[in-house]
């Protein structure tokens, strides 16, 4: 993300809380998201998912052809070395932790929004809890987050429409399917997940 040999923009480190209070916040940020109660929401077909576990079969059947799986893997991969070649091991720590807390504060956002017909105000929750969570623990700018963000979706994208031919859950699911993206990549780097797989056992 970013051009090359882009300078890397100064994050007001005097402003940031302590690494320590970044991370017991970010704990907090995923009690509340292990702990939220149940919406009994009306949902639209098209988002009818209310967990990610039952979300988690349709991401594997939707990612079903091996170059798929290799260009979510890469695409993910390359946002998280970019992050940290650019920003250092510490500050890129502090960027994780707030990506953490934002995804996990973003479910609660999907549960707010369970009713809508599109994933839009899902999405748009969503970004803005990440973005928010990443400035407020290393003070990245917004736009840089963002531009982050949207980088990691090209080549999933690409795989999508042009290797899988199907559309992409985030459509409909952004955060379940944003989770999903770090889960995939965690299952192939462990071998949890063949790339072949069509299904989440194999």
């Amino acid at each position: 993300p970013g051009g090359a040999g882009a300078p890397v923009p100064a994050m007001a480190s005097t402003h940031r809380p302590p690494l320590h209070i970044c991370a017991a916040l970010t704990a907090v940020c995923v009690a509340i998201a292990l702990h939220r109660p149940a919406v009994a929401a009306a949902r639209p077909p098209s988002r009818s998912f209310a967990d990610f576990e039952s979300f988690w079969p349709l991401y594997v059947q939707q990612h079903s052809l091996t170059t798929t799986k290799l260009l979510h893997g890469v695409g993910t991969t390359l946002v998280v070395l970019s992050i940290a070649v650019r920003l250092g091991a510490a500050s890129s720590l502090r960027v994780g932790l707030g990506l953490v807390s934002g995804i996990c504060l973003s479910l609660l956002g999907a549960d707010a929004t369970a009713s809508c017909s599109s994933g839009l105000p899902e999405a748009a929750v969503m970004v803005s809890l990440i973005v928010g969570a990443v400035r407020l623990y290393s003070g990245l700018p917004p736009s840089q987050t963002a531009a982050h963000l949207a980088c990691g979706y090209v080549l999933p994208w690409v795989a999508h429409f042009f290797v899988e031919r199907n559309r992409p859950a985030t459509f409909s699911h952004p955060t379940f399917s944003l989770i999903g993206d770090f889960a995939l990549l965690g299952s192939l780097l462990t071998g949890r997940l063949p790339l072949n797989a069509t299904s989440p056992a194999g």
